[in-house]
């Protein structure tokens, strides 16, 4: 494609933008128009011996190209192209687009706001996005080249931006965490390919940054070595089989900062390597935590009942003290004897052999009541399940605001052999690092002091009741599933949050009560009844704890006045009655079409319907 620049004049503010080579064919949707003097790209194509031209046009840098027909009239003078810049963003726009990339990523969360706040801190201060590495091509606030960003698009992720999306801070942001999902997902590959082989690896943020400043292949080599504690060799040696004599070179240059803590100037060893990256990355977390705390306040909200952990923490601390007294180990007698115990809490039957802190953390919530013993995820005895644990991540926080009992998924630690770990947060301790109360802590229920580098999540169980106003379970007459009038509120109050700005206005708010209905039909993991389909955890994002939506919604009536949401409750009341006609073809799942990466369970063959700015799916 070659660009153009499109003419100016006093006659005219705008050119017409149509899907067809046509003055009578349709405007082309969210942009009918392109301002004189904006840039374009030509595909080639030419209709009506050549008076209509095919072109690319991208609002900005971050927007999804488009591509219609103009009059080629319209089209000037070719663009010479020049050195790539990206503009300087606004720090608080900034911070926001990294918390809707973790709001509405409906994956593995390692990659979070707080870490991407983080990265591009230290890559460029926020602020000066001319290159900084000896490939001068990289450029913006994560440093992305032209061979990374092919490489984001290639990836096929959805309304990605287009080429020159690069250009746009706000658009790196995604393409960065595509780039840090993908450098763990190999990390972690690596690792259970290696000697030993460690499946299930849990990869710490420190895992990630060492992949964005030395490699993968390098970075799993150091996790090695700091995992056997054995040697500590020099850096170059480390990365000498990776790299050739120039690019080692040059990327001694380019992460000096890291890389050259010998005082001869040369390279530091491992243990110096992992300790300055340790200490940059905490930095970077810090500066994050302020930024999102100034710019985003909602994104951390206060924990409505810090006592809640009590239950499970008294099943935790009456271990630790049998295990003291006792002077038990795994091994051997009334120690082998509990952990079978613990493993009866855990989804699948296992040896006492075996790992056991994910099944001893799964019997505390089960001592706990009905509540917490529900909340335990699946595969409770893989730690690395637990990052999906309850319903609000506390890594954000200073210590001071992660309560007693909550729980913590660690990279595994040095010299051993195990896949990541879980435990209960006990205490912050001097020197910024914390106390842990867990199973299987050198072969022991016991406790351990953690540096914050190991830390991959921190996850705490929300218990806000979202309808406290409406307590009524008595059933409506002739109700699907037993629905009452506290089913109905807190339906109502999901769709004023999931569909009160959508454009089909009242067709796409029942378009989402319908996939309500049939969940609760289906029941089983969905939920058997419409309160527990609404609040089934990471379901209806604005029923997540650090959702803003979440606030406004949980105090909602209908009467008071708000024309969408008296909607929203009448459209409740037919649903629960088996009222509604479904013209999403049976879907149990959706999502926004504005979004930039659909959910990976977003399979075209399973799409049923698009009703607004929602598309809907089944069989998922």
């Amino acid at each position: 494609m070659s660009k153009f620049k499109l003419i100016e004049s006093d006659d005219f503010l705008a050119i017409e933008y149509r899907t067809e080579p046509s003055a009578t064919s349709a405007l082309v949707v969210d942009s009918p128009r392109i301002a004189g003097g904006s840039i374009v790209d030509t595909t080639g194509k030419t209709e009506a011996l050549g008076k209509w031209i095919e072109v690319r046009h991208q609002i900005n840098p971050a927007a999804v190209p488009l591509t219609g027909w103009i009059e080629a009239a319209f089209l000037g003078a070719p663009v010479v192209a020049g050195e790539p810049v990206v503009p300087a963003v606004d720090e608080g726009a900034f911070v926001a687009e990294c918390v809707r990339f973790e709001a509405s990523s409906q994956d593995d969360r390692t990659i979070g706001a707080d870490y991407l706040i983080a990265w591009a801190w230290l890559e460029s201060d926020l602020t000066d996005f001319k290159p900084h590495l000896h490939d001068k091509d990289a450029i913006g606030p994560f440093q992305i080249s032209q061979k990374e960003w092919d490489q984001y698009l290639a990836a096929d992720v959805n309304l990605s931006p287009g080429p020159d999306g690069r250009l746009s801070g706000y658009a790196q942001i995604d393409c960065a965490a595509w780039i840090g999902k993908r450098d763990i997902e190999e990390f972690v590959k690596g690792m259970a390919t290696g000697e030993p082989p460690i499946g299930n690896y849990v990869a710490s943020l420190l895992n990630a940054f060492h992949c964005r400043l030395i490699g993968v292949p390098a970075a799993i080599q150091v996790q090695r070595i700091q995992t056997a504690k054995t040697v500590n060799p020099p850096m170059d040696t480390v990365l000498s089989p990776f790299f050739d004599a120039a690019s080692l070179a040059n990327l001694f240059t380019d992460r000096k900062r890291y890389l050259a803590k010998d005082p001869s100037g040369g390279f530091s060893a491992v243990d110096a390597f992992v300790n300055v990256t340790s200490a940059a990355l905490a930095d970077g977390m810090k500066k994050a935590f302020t930024l999102l705390k100034t710019h985003v306040p909602g994104f951390i909200p206060p924990i409505d009942d810090k006592s809640v952990s009590s239950a499970w923490m008294q099943a935790a601390e009456s271990e630790l003290k049998a295990w003291t007294d006792g002077e038990l180990i795994e091994s051997s007698g009334d120690g082998r004897e509990r952990v079978k115990k613990y493993f009866t809490a855990a989804t699948n039957p296992h040896s006492p052999d075996e790992a056991w802190c994910g099944a001893f953390a799964a019997w505390c919530l089960q001592q706990a009541g009905e509540a917490a013993a529900s909340s335990i995820i699946k595969d409770s005895e893989r730690a690395e399940n637990w990052k999906n644990w309850g319903d609000l991540e506390l890594r954000q926080r200073d210590w001071s605001g992660v309560p007693y009992g909550a729980v913590v998924v660690l990279a595994p630690a040095d010299n051993t052999d195990s896949s990541g770990h879980v435990a209960f947060f006990r205490q912050p301790v001097p020197s910024g690092k914390i106390e842990l109360l867990g199973g299987n802590q050198s072969d022991r229920v016991k406790t351990m002091v953690v540096e914050r580098n190991k830390i991959v999540s921190i996850r705490w169980l929300s218990t806000l009741d979202v309808a406290p106003d409406s307590t009524d379970a008595t059933r409506i007459d002739g109700a699907l599933l037993g629905s009452s009038a506290r089913d109905q509120i807190i339906l109502a109050r999901t769709l004023y949050g999931e569909a009160r700005g959508e454009s089909e206005g009242e067709r796409g708010r029942k378009a989402v009560a319908a996939v309500v209905i049939n969940r609760a039909r289906i029941g089983g993991w969905f939920g058997k009844t419409v309160e527990a389909v609404c609040l089934k955890r990471l379901q209806f994002s604005c029923w997540n704890a650090n959702d803003p939506n979440r606030a406004i919604i949980k105090n909602k009536l209908s009467g008071e006045g708000d024309r969408i949401f008296d909607q929203c409750f009448d459209i409740a009341g037919k649903a629960v009655l088996g009222q509604l006609p479904d013209e999403t073809g049976g879907a149990t799942h959706f999502h926004a079409d504005t979004m930039r990466r659909f959910p990976p369970w977003a399979k075209r063959e399973n799409r049923t319907a698009r009703i607004g700015h929602h598309i809907f799916y089944c069989d998922v």
